[in-house]
């Protein structure tokens, strides 16, 4: 009806992990840049949501997009975003950055 899913396919922090340095993936944090700076992952790609609709393009070039913010919140509204633009590679890692520590994952400070 609106041109998206309302429930976005989503992945879990460990299979985000995984694809980090593959070919074609992206992990985006659309967090604000005051969060990232206190806690991020190291070769995340950071577009906050507020201007994620203007790097649009940018992000149609990769092949595999798993979208991450604090909790998965925001993160899935943003893949909500880019599959109603096209971009349909886009998948939600759910939980955020609080499941991606509390599974110990790297981070490191933006």
């Amino acid at each position: 009806m609106f041109g998206f899913s309302l429930s976005p396919k989503e992945v879990s922090v460990k299979e985000a992990f995984e694809k980090i340095g593959a070919d074609g993936h992206i992990l985006l944090d659309v967090r604000t840049p005051g969060e990232v700076r206190e806690v991020c992952v190291a070769g995340s790609k950071n577009i906050s949501l507020e201007l994620l609709e203007n790097a649009l393009e940018d992000l149609r070039e990769y092949t595999s997009i798993h979208v991450l913010c604090r909790s998965g919140s925001r993160s899935a509204y943003a893949t909500q975003i880019l599959h109603s633009n096209g971009i349909t590679q886009a998948e939600n890692v759910a939980g955020g950055m609080i499941a991606w520590q509390q599974e110990n994952l790297p981070t490191t400070r933006g």
